[in-house]
């Protein structure tokens, strides 16, 4: 893995239930973990919904594979990059060599 293309920073976020004062769950997002990525457009399209252009973006990021992102998975994290949030839709640990991930990640509509 060539760590020179690795210019972008990443924050990894995780799911958690909380509890507020009274006792009621609610659900939040927490940062787990921010390292450097090199991420790239995998696609990119438009669409027509409700009378609207709308885009969506998909990105390949790709990081160095550390223990603390073994259990990573595409349920409970999602990345945040660039002030936009990307729900993780594939976690690949290239050929299973714990060298690199590569996340694959679609840009969430706001």
């Amino acid at each position: 893995m060539d760590i020179s293309k690795l210019r972008s920073r990443i924050t990894i976020q995780q799911a958690v239930v909380q509890k507020d004062a009274i006792g009621n769950h609610t659900n939040a997002w927490e940062d787990f973990w921010s390292c450097a990525a090199y991420a790239n457009l995998a696609s990119g399209k438009e669409y027509g919904a409700a009378g609207q252009t709308l885009g969506s973006d998909t990105l390949v990021f790709e990081v160095r594979w550390c223990e603390r992102l073994r259990d990573l998975d595409s349920t409970k994290f999602r990345i945040l990059f660039g002030g936009a949030i990307y729900n993780i839709t594939c976690v690949d640990d290239v050929q299973f060599r714990h060298e690199k991930l590569k996340l694959t990640a679609q840009r969430e509509r706001r």
